[in-house]
């Protein structure tokens, strides 16, 4: 008679779900097998499909990605795969067989069906006993910003603001969930402050698993096996009630706090309202401070925020004005340049105007100082930019003029683009290379 071997605990019962606070635990290898990238296919549309599986992802964070990669299932795990919005642990396999064991680094965790499966750089022998070891930092962050959501959508429910979807940020990054509608500055505040009152309550979190019939949940991805896996619900108080596979934390005061940044409107009338929790959310702040009193001592004002509003207000309104100034300033001299082409066409001579900074906007002034002359007779050319820089070249006057001299651009300006018809030309410069713009003058005033 056959002796059936070790059953592996499914995803919904692995130890890291029992139990989101351990840090390591002894296990053994099951199986393991050499990766095999899957062929390319066609789909019915005759489009290749979607990969399956990111092997570069595996080894996220190493110096670089090894040539083969292993898929390990043990009998239970620690580290927990990615899902419900989670990403993956990050952590380590110790062989427990060797005289002098040497941590084998894990930082992608899969769950294939009901399976979980380990990424790593070396294959093990089944049967290998291993102790695992999570990257507890990250997991607290992961947690913390998970509970932290639930807690958010649980909050924000009850105000008629539904959540549509959420995304957690990489480390150091904020998250956010997507609602239907942009909560006013008013609503922000009041979700901030019930949520930060529901932490400090310290309501218990728990895990519930129902069972089949009463457990059953829409949100369970396609390929998970309802019948033989197991559903969990998250409890907190009396607060919320939810499936999901992730790992939480076992109070709301374990989340610390919770901090509303921003909002961002995206597919119609549907916004995304960025958050950040416990430890992550303290340091950003302090990142804030700190370029917050960078920045005032920059300015030479005090880092207080009413006096750095006041300060940035009065920059903004010197900018301001120094802009009109500016505007102003660059309106008289595009006058004294178009009195000067004036006398050039008087003359007999064509007009050519040079200004390597301002660009279009002192182009289109010139021009709206000699384009009535122009329509009349000769001919101006109006050029910008500088030597290995980007520029423009607008040509304006009588048609047979403007048809000669475009000509002669497209001659000495090697990278110009451009077209027009009639009494005006326009091309832009990619870029004017040595020399140009001195032979482009002297094809036009020779």
């Amino acid at each position: 008679m056959a002796v059936a071997g070790p059953v592996p605990a499914v995803v919904g019962a692995l130890h890291c779900q029992k139990d989101s606070y351990s840090k390591s635990l002894e296990t053994k290898v099951i199986s393991c097998t050499e990766y095999t990238p899957p062929k390319p296919s066609q789909n019915g549309k005759g489009k290749p499909q979607k990969k399956s599986t990111d092997p570069d992802k595996a080894f996220e964070g190493g110096t670089s990605t090894p040539s083969k990669a292993y898929l390990i299932e043990l009998e239970d795990s620690v580290l927990f795969p990615e899902g419900g919005g989670q990403p993956t642990d990050h952590g380590s396999l110790t062989p427990l067989d060797n005289e002098t064991p040497e941590s084998i680094p894990i930082t992608y965790i899969q769950r294939h069906g009901l399976r979980c499966v380990h990424w790593s750089p070396q294959p093990l022998e089944p049967g290998t006993s291993v102790r695992q070891d999570v990257d507890f930092t990250r997991r607290w962050d992961h947690m913390q910003q998970h509970t932290g959501q639930h807690l958010l959508s649980a909050i924000m429910d009850k105000m008629d603001l539904e959540t549509l979807g959420w995304g957690m940020g990489a480390a150091g990054e904020m998250n956010y969930v997507e609602l239907p509608r942009k909560p006013t500055a008013s609503e922000i505040a009041d979700i901030q402050n019930r949520c930060n009152e529901t932490i400090r309550s310290n309501m218990p979190i728990t895990v519930e698993t129902p069972d089949q019939e009463s457990g059953k949940s829409d949100s369970l991805p396609d390929d998970y096996d309802k019948e033989r896996g197991v559903v969990r619900y998250i409890r907190i108080g009396d607060l919320d009630y939810n499936a999901c596979c992730g790992t939480h934390l076992q109070q709301t005061s374990h989340v610390q706090v919770i901090f509303l940044h921003h909002t961002q409107t995206i597919r119609g009338t549907n916004c995304r309202l960025y958050f950040t929790c416990g430890e992550r959310a303290i340091q950003m702040a302090s990142e804030h401070i700190n370029t917050l009193r960078a920045v005032a001592g920059s300015l030479s004002c005090s880092p207080e925020p009413l006096a750095f509003q006041a300060n940035i207000k009065r920059l903004t309104e010197n900018l301001s004005e120094g802009r009109k100034r500016e505007k102003k300033l660059l309106a008289e001299i595009a006058g004294f340049e178009g009195e000067r082409l004036k006398r050039d066409i008087g003359a007999g001579k064509n007009g050519w105007c040079y200004r390597a900074t301002d660009g279009l906007d002192f182009t289109n002034l010139v021009w709206t100082e000699v384009k009535d002359l122009v329509k009349e007779r000769g001919v101006v050319v109006l050029v910008s930019g500088q030597e290995k820089g980007v520029g423009g070249v607008m040509i304006v006057g009588q048609k047979e003029l403007v048809e000669r001299l475009s000509a002669k651009v497209k001659e000495v300006v090697s990278s110009v683009k451009g077209g027009g018809k009639g009494e005006k030309w326009q091309g832009k410069v990619v870029e004017w290379k040595k020399g140009e713009i001195e032979a482009l003058r002297e094809a036009v005033e020779g």
